[in-house]
Order: C-alpha cells, then structure tokens, then sequence
C-alpha cells in the first residue's frame, strides 16, 4: 500500500486535472506534461503513467489518481474494454466512447492530408521518388497525429476507415468505389 499523498500534493494534481480536462484536446499537451510531472512526484508507477499519458486516457487518470491516494478503485478489464465485473452491453454505459460524426470525419481528413504529406516529404528525397525511377516505396502507415485522442483513432478502426498495423500505426483502408467517408 503506497503512503498516503501530502495534502499540497493532492491539491496540485486535482488542480491540474481540473485544468485538463477544460483544455482543448489539440492543445492541452502542456497540461499532459505538468500532471506527468505531478504523478511522478506521488510516485505513480512510471511505465503506467507514460501508457495513460501517450494514450490521453483521462479515465485511467483519474483511477491512477485515486489509487495513489490510496482509495480503492474498481479496474479494467483490458479484454473486454469495461470495468471488472461489468459486462459490456449493460445500461450503465457504452465500453468505448462514442464521437459525432463530424468529428471523426475532422480527424479522418487530418490523417489523410498529414499521410500526403509525410509520402511527398518522403517522395522529395534524392535518391528515390517519382521521378528518379528507384526507390518505388511509398509510406503506407504512421502514428496519428495527436491532436485527437487515440480514442478517436480506435474509433476510425471500428468504423473500417482506418486499419491498425501495430505498435500505434495506422493505414487508411481503401473503399470500394472510392468512397472517402
């Protein structure tokens, strides 16, 4: 059992909790840093931290926050996606957050123009390219840009608009007819 917090230290952390959760998602990496630097100070378990931090999961922060205080905390079940002892199709909620339409649609055309991008940065090389006939290699997948929550990606993925190719790459997934959404 970890020792209980110090008073200023709780305030801290609750303070920048609140701050990140009114931040805008694209721009509330200085808020993501301050709370990491806060759990680490509480000693929550760094390879834990750097998973909630790198995910955005605000969550699995708030669990890993009472836990290092000390209150008990009903965990996850990484298989199902819900809490223990909660199956995924009862009332109390959905296992994975749902997102408008619009919004998904915003993060989809993101990932698409920066994949543009990354493949005519990658095409511009010398060397290869278009136009030096080697090196016919294009980039096929990439980390999402994280200006939206890896929520949002894993939403795309469960949409079959992106495709999952491991270690946190993403691929566009081609549809038929050339239909974009």
């Amino acid at each position: 059992m970890p020792a209980p917090l110090q008073p200023a230290l709780v305030n801290e952390i609750y303070a920048a909790l609140v701050r990140l959760e009114a931040a805008d998602p694209a721009s509330a990496g200085p808020h993501w840093g301050a709370m990491h630097k806060l759990l680490l100070k509480a000693k929550v378990d760094p390879q834990a931290l750097m998973r909630i931090v790198g995910a955005r999961d605000l969550d699995e922060l708030r669990r890993a926050i009472a836990r290092a205080k000390g209150e008990p905390v009903a965990e996850v079940d990484p298989a199902a996606g819900t809490l223990a002892g909660e199956s995924s199709g009862t009332a109390s909620g959905p296992a994975s957050p749902q997102f408008d339409e619009a919004l998904l649609q915003d993060a989809l055309r993101m990932f698409r123009k920066r994949l543009k991008l990354s493949q005519l940065d990658a095409d511009s090389k010398l060397g290869h390219g278009p136009t030096s006939g080697t090196g016919q290699h294009r980039i096929q997948s990439m980390v999402p840009p994280r200006d939206h929550p890896i929520a949002v990606w894993e939403a795309l993925a469960k949409l079959g608009k992106l495709r999952r190719e491991g270690d946190g790459f993403y691929s566009i997934v081609e549809q038929p007819g050339g239909a974009h959404w």
